[in-house]
């Protein structure tokens, strides 16, 4: 009896071995789905972050522009004498010329009524 219970076996054994392949192969499968989308995600992610970057760039390298076809005489400080003569304020001769606030304040109170340079 026990030699006719080993082909049983055999067959046993081998359709257990052949369901664990294909459980295994499945989530292998799954696996693989999972990765690519998350592959996926991560590289929408970074191309979102380099098209914010090259927007950065460019940007920045016209305001360099802009400042390199100004008068290359003027520095900063002339520019913001300039314009706290036209009558704008600390705060926006701060921003355009890339000086303190605090420096715009001294030059406000030193030239906004003198009429010489």
């Amino acid at each position: 009896m026990s030699g006719a219970f080993f082909p049983y076996l055999m067959v046993l054994l081998w359709l257990v071995l052949a369901a664990a392949v294909v459980y295994l192969y499945s989530r292998l499968q799954r696996l693989e789905s999972k990765r690519d989308s998350v592959t996926s995600l991560y590289l929408d992610q970074l191309q979102h972050q380099i098209s914010a970057l090259q927007r950065d760039v460019s940007r920045l390298q016209s305001r360099a522009e802009n400042r390199n076809q100004g008068d290359p005489g003027l520095s900063p400080y002339n520019q913001a004498i300039e314009m706290i003569r036209q009558g704008l304020t600390a705060s926006e001769v701060a921003s355009r010329c890339g000086i303190s606030r605090s420096e715009a304040e001294l030059i406000v109170s030193l030239y906004r009524n003198s009429p010489t340079s």
